[in-house]
């Protein structure tokens, strides 16, 4: 589910525009930055924060 809606939000940003983005579920930091970098989109920075949640920063491609 993590990946339709973020597959969605960046259908709506322009090339080059960076998408921060914060997720709860452990089970998503290991596909959702591949499935994102198979959709042309880069992966700038993925790190766990102090309260077990993730901030991926996507940049659209």
């Amino acid at each position: 589910m993590n990946f339709a809606k973020t597959k969605l939000v960046l259908q709506g940003m322009k090339n080059g525009d960076i998408l921060e983005l914060y997720i709860d579920d452990g089970s998503a930091i290991k596909n959702l930055p591949g499935s994102v970098e198979k959709e042309g989109h880069k992966v700038l920075s993925r790190k766990e924060q102090r309260d077990g949640s993730w901030c991926i920063v996507i940049e659209k491609g």
